[in-house]
């Protein structure tokens, strides 16, 4: 029954790979990145120095290599500093009322609730206030001979709401070459009916992405909004773009009714790097490794106006220069779809279903949890496909993941020389592929590309693999106690005595285990030291291959291996080191917004590296066993 099982799952883990080729095809096709700066930074920078003329400004930083700049929908605060209003309070004009006796009677007639406009030079937007505020009460008043149009305050927020884009400084970026890209905050048909549809007109075919502002998505919290204006959206073929780290909430709303046209962006403040080698070494990391097309750069502030105009133009262009030759700048686009055939996916689902059973099978070697086993995913298999619901498909990629490290490093072979070594080695690498490839195949999409959805469980696989290789240790161990029996083990390993010595082991395993799962994630500590060492990997090999893999998981299984010839019990206590590597590579795979190719490269590196790493285990074993034999032994007495 197993070598039927073997050859059922092989055949469907090679039926799964055409979805697999879709997503490679999909990642390898979108290779332009662009570089985004707000129109505000460069409206700062010319502010502060009048020799410099804003579009100057665009068209030298276009030639540095900037491919976008984005635009804010104006306010009447915005316009004011711009010069096209005057903004007048009630309370200010009672103010200048008593340098100006023409306004006394004015004062006296004028409401403390609302504001004055009085428009200074006349554009769309300003043409248009008076049915961009519909909403309010709204009147035109004459002040002085001076038309006003009179808005009511009672929010308190009119200063700051949006009223519109100035097409004047759409077409200045337009005319400098660069692509325009609009921002937009969460804001309600009632306060403002005009500015979405004035991005809707905007649109053509460089002015077809939207990034929001804030912490929410436009239309949020009502589900129903959000999509009424994501299927207008993407009846413009306009892209939203989703901040990494950012979370915003409503974009995987926004982003499944736009059938995933979303773009990759990651935001760098030029203000809080370290230094600009760092801000591009970043910069080329989010492009090459995590699926980002777009970085979105904010300038300098507080140094002289040209000073951070040459740095910015300096950084975009080193970035270039830096970047691998496989990107190119330009305007960033969504990820060709993802298109899965249905039996292929199902193939994914029973090689699934498969690989679990047969790992719980050679773990426990007890066919009620076999049966068990098979059953229980058997049915979140089934739910998973009839209930179309994400979380059952991800449950089922988790336990693969958790099963995948520990299936893989039980030795099934005797080992009796180097050949068996590399054939347990091999082995290894072979089942952790195959649970890698049913990962990827089950949480297979667009909107795992573009981190909409994600895998769930992550520290969960750098737990529960070490966990289960404790207690398989333990059962091994303890097997003439125990009678081999997994069930009964944990039954009678339950009411052990338990020492204080015990306890002592306990305690230090768990202080290890607490600084090892610290380490993980993206918030892991690192020392200066490794931090340099990653650095020279990844320039010298594209992508550094993770250290807890190739100096700690593989070279401790290539000893424990080694170890298994003449003092099994040793080489199995060498399992809980090996693991690690494993189950490293497993969640290596697990970040589906890492492309497949970088992934790849990096757990082949760490497998071979770690292959040689463990052969100078075996050699540094093998000579301070032969220096305790020859010396240490015979002078104690040992």
């Amino acid at each position: 029954m197993r070598k039927a099982l073997l050859g059922l799952l092989i055949v469907s883990l090679l039926l799964s790979l055409p979805g697999l080729m879709q997503r490679y095809q999909a990642e390898r096709n979108n290779n332009t990145y662009e570089t985004i700066v707000p129109i505000h930074d460069l409206e700062s920078i010319v502010s502060k120095d009048s020799s410099l003329q804003l579009d100057e400004v665009l068209k030298r930083v276009q030639e540095s290599g900037l491919q976008a700049v984005s635009v804010l929908p104006e306010t009447l605060a915005s316009l004011e500093e711009k010069g096209y209003v005057t903004v007048l309070t009630g309370e200010r004009i009672k103010e200048m009322s008593i340098f100006n006796s023409g306004l006394e009677k004015v004062a006296n007639q004028v409401s403390t609730d609302g504001v004055y406009v009085y428009i200074q030079k006349r554009n769309e937007i300003t043409d248009r206030l008076t049915e961009v505020f519909s909403s309010m009460d709204t009147q035109p008043v004459t002040i002085s001979g001076r038309e006003f149009i009179y808005l009511s305050n009672e929010g308190g927020r009119i200063d700051h709401l949006p009223v519109g884009y100035l097409p004047e400084t759409i077409e200045s970026i337009k005319k400098a070459g660069l692509s325009v890209v609009l921002r937009i905050p969460n804001i309600s048909k009632e306060e403002n009916p005009y500015v979405f549809n004035q991005l809707l007109n905007l649109s053509d075919n460089i002015t077809n992405r939207v990034l929001f502002t804030g912490v929410e998505v436009i239309g949020y919290p009502e589900t129903n909004q959000i999509k009424e204006y994501a299927e207008k959206l993407k009846e413009k073929n306009i892209a939203v773009y989703a901040i990494e780290f950012a979370e915003q909430s409503g974009i995987n709303t926004m982003a499944k009714t736009m059938d995933m046209d979303v773009i990759r962006l990651h935001s760098l403040d030029l203000n809080k790097v370290a230094s600009p080698e760092e801000g591009v070494d970043r910069a080329v990391r989010a492009v090459k490794e995590r699926n980002i097309r777009s970085l979105f750069l904010r300038t300098e502030e507080g140094i002289e106006a040209e000073k951070a105009l040459q740095n910015l133009e300096s950084f975009i262009q080193n970035m270039d220069q830096q970047m691998p030759s496989g990107f190119k700048s330009g305007n960033a686009k969504v990820f060709d779809k993802v298109t899965i055939p249905a039996w292929s996916y199902m193939a994914a689902f029973l090689a699934a279903i498969i690989f679990i059973s047969l790992a719980v099978l050679e773990i426990t070697k007890n066919k009620l949890l076999y049966y068990i086993s098979f059953a229980g995913t058997l049915l979140l298999g089934l739910a998973a496909l009839i209930l179309n619901n994400p979380i059952f498909v991800q449950g089922l990629a988790l336990i693969t993941a958790m099963a995948a490290p520990v299936f893989a490093i039980i030795p099934r072979l005797e080992i009796k020389g180097f050949a068996d070594i590399l054939k347990a080695y091999g082995r290894a690498a072979l089942v952790s592929s195959a649970g890698i490839l049913i990962i990827v195949s089950l949480l297979n999409g667009n909107e795992y590309l573009v981190k909409i959805e994600a895998f769930r469980g992550v520290k969960l696989i750098y737990i529960v693999p070490l966990l289960v290789v404790f207690i398989y240790i333990l059962k091994e161990s303890l097997r003439s106690s125990f009678n081999g029996k997994f069930i009964i083990d944990l039954k009678k390993l339950w009411n052990m005595r338990v020492l204080y010595g015990h306890l002592a082991i306990i305690g230090i395993l768990g202080i290890i285990g607490l600084y090892y799962i610290s380490r993980t994630g993206n918030a892991g500590s690192v020392s200066s030291f490794e931090l340099a060492i990653r650095q020279w990997l990844e320039e010298t090999m594209y992508v550094r291959p993770r250290t807890k893999e190739f100096l700690i998981g593989f070279p401790f299984y290539i000893l424990s291996l080694y170890m298994y010839s003449f003092n099994k019990k040793l080489g199995t206590y060498l399992l809980i080191p090996s693991v690690i590597g494993y189950l490293s590579i497993v969640n290596t795979f697990t970040h589906l917004h890492i492309p497949l190719f970088v992934s790849l490269l990096r757990t082949i590196y760490s497998l071979a590296i770690g292959l040689g790493v463990g052969f100078i285990f075996i050699v540094i074993f093998k000579k301070g066993l032969s220096i305790y034999n020859e010396k240490i032994k015979p002078r104690w007495g040992l």
